[in-house]
């Protein structure tokens, strides 16, 4: 269900085809189903069979989260409007909210992704999400920093497939010191346009990325 074989609104073989498909005795089958009819991922229905649901509508977020990792590059274009939007917003309020120490920290996350960025691709991927995180936290808004932390595993779950997009450090350590020194400044009009810009151009270089055939 998650990798596609079966989609939506198909049914599953008969029992008995489907357990020796799988190598498994049809009791173990009938559990393995329940399970699954319980986390939302197929449903019973009388006289049709086993149907399948849609993964995103599942009741279980972890489910969830695998079903769009295993959706691939064609989700990548969705996410990164998402990021737009939500990202702006945390820099404007993070503009104006942000206390001394999550200034602190930061900076600290910037100067992180400075000191990887030579010839460490993964390094300073792993820095820029993290100083993002800062600034999420930054905002003291617990339904955005969920949100937010829910991209961030996606991204996170998916982060090899980007990490031609930081070959070249410059283009995002200058972008990250727009933003550090928007919010810093208490501009949240500037910080908000600083990570709308940012999410931008990282979305181009993403996008190109995980395009790029392999070699």
């Amino acid at each position: 269900m998650l990798t596609g074989r079966y989609r939506p609104g198909s049914t599953l073989p008969p029992e008995r085809e489907l357990a020796a498909h799988l190598g498994i005795n049809r009791t173990s089958l009938r559990h393995a189903i329940a399970r699954l009819e319980q986390a939302g991922l197929v449903e019973s229905r009388q006289g049709i069979g086993t149907v399948v649901r849609d993964p995103l509508q599942a009741t279980d977020p972890a489910l969830v989260l695998r079903a769009l990792v295993a959706a691939g590059p064609e989700l990548v274009a969705e996410v990164l409007e998402v990021r737009r939007v939500l990202g702006a917003l945390a820099g404007q309020l993070a503009a104006v909210r942000a206390t001394q120490p999550d200034l602190t920290k930061l900076n600290e996350r910037f100067e992180a992704a400075s000191a990887a960025a030579p010839g460490d691709a993964a390094a300073l991927q792993a820095e820029e999400l993290a100083f993002f995180s800062c600034l999420v936290d930054a905002t003291a808004n617990r339904p955005l920093v969920v949100m937010m932390r829910w991209l961030e595993e996606l991204y996170g779950a998916t982060a090899p497939l980007f990490r031609a997009a930081f070959t070249d450090p410059r283009p995002v350590l200058a972008d990250l010191r727009r933003v550090l020194t928007a919010v810093a400044g208490r501009r949240p009009d500037d910080a908000g346009d600083a990570v709308r810009r940012y999410a931008d151009r990282s979305g181009r270089r993403l996008l190109a990325a995980v395009r790029r055939p392999p070699p």
